[in-house]
């Protein structure tokens, strides 16, 4: 009977769930991605085929926040529809209690939040980082790119590895280069050279008329050697460097934990990238949250059609993110914690919906 009655509701939360990922989908990929494409082909002549591979990897980034959202309709729906046809009255007339009842719309929203982080952490950051390459890369093939200043630093692990350095950057070709390699954290080699060219058919730089100082474990100097020309195996292309630091949301979350550990020796506020790190895990975990909201907040004496569903969803969502939002603003003012911030709006949500469906199971 257990079972049973845990296939039947999974099965009712899955068809509403797949149709709010469609739902809103559409609604967000239209205003946060597809306005600014039609755009740039309209106006700036790229073409229709560049348009839509961006469009592509961009869509991921998106969706990490609509697995919620969907999980949030879906319980909404389902359990409007058992409760408008006296189905949950007759699973508690049957000794079933509400807070069993929802043992299933917990575990789906539990393992759509794991989905969701595995995507945000494998999918996202990658895709992130192809659209961010690709604009780069068609934006100079009509305009030549021209980039001074170039720093890039490189971490492994935690640890600083390496750091590029060129006084400029002009398409495939860097100039006046200073790249320091590191092992262990010290400083280990730096290399200087007039030029490096890219080699984009073998995947390395070929750097020329250029230094390489060793450095001993003690810091001072200890050989140098000279080169007119030296192939180098470095895992930066040129759109890497025109690129500049990765954003944060090009990182996963190891990757930015690491970043902002960096950036805090080094001196620099990193409660921002703090909230960011925390915000990685919240947001999945959403899914979770919302279907412990959406199931008791579907329960009435009456069913609700989808378009209602939609609706209510927007306005929670709506109002679940301008709190994010709040709590975001008091971390950066140093009232917050940046776990505290990111994770709030998590738990007051949550707590709503295990008020709510405590004052449901006592009517």
């Amino acid at each position: 009977m257990i079972k049973i009655i845990d296939r039947y509701i999974f099965k009712e939360l899955v068809e509403p769930f797949l149709f709010g990922l469609g739902a809103f989908t559409a609604i967000l990929s239209a205003s946060m991605i597809m306005f600014d494409l039609v755009r740039a082909v309209a106006l700036k002549g790229m073409p229709l085929i560049v348009a839509l591979q961006i469009f592509v990897y961009k869509l991921p980034a998106i969706v990490v926040y609509i697995f919620p959202m969907a999980m949030l309709l879906g319980a909404l729906l389902a359990f409007s529809r058992l409760s408008g046809e006296s189905e949950i009255i007759a699973f508690r007339s049957s000794g079933v209690s509400l807070f069993r009842i929802i043992i299933p719309v917990a575990v789906l929203g539990l393992l759509v939040s794991l989905i969701n982080l595995s995507f945000s952490e494998l999918v996202v950051p990658e895709a992130n980082k192809a659209a961010k390459n690709l604009l780069i890369e068609t934006s100079a093939r009509y305009t030549p790119k021209i980039q001074t200043n170039v720093f890039v630093p490189e971490l492994e692990h935690g640890v600083l590895k390496r750091i590029f350095f060129a006084q400029t950057l002009k398409g495939d070709v860097m100039y006046d280069v200073i790249v320091q390699e590191f092992t262990d954290g010290k400083l280990s080699q730096i290399l200087t050279a007039k030029e490096a060219a890219w080699q984009k058919g073998q995947s390395k730089w070929l750097f020329k008329n250029g230094l390489i100082y060793l450095i001993a474990e003690s810091g001072e100097y200890k050989h140098l050697i000279k080169f007119t020309e030296q192939s180098f195996a470095i895992k930066y292309t040129p759109a890497d460097f025109f690129s500049g630091e990765k954003n944060t949301d090009e990182m996963t979350i190891k990757e930015l934990r690491d970043f902002a550990a960096l950036k805090e020796k080094m001196g620099v506020d990193v409660t921002d990238y703090r909230i960011q790190l925390n915000m990685k895990m919240a947001i999945p975990f959403a899914s979770l949250v919302f279907a412990l909201l959406g199931a008791p907040l579907g329960i009435s004496s009456r069913r609700a059609s989808s378009s209602i569903g939609l609706g209510l969803s927007i306005i929670i969502i709506f109002f679940y993110y301008i709190f994010t939002f709040i709590c975001m603003s008091f971390s950066e003012m140093k009232i917050l914690s940046p776990a505290l911030a990111a994770w709030c709006p998590n738990f007051v949500a949550g707590g709503a919906g295990l008020y709510i469906l405590s004052k449901k199971s006592v009517s």
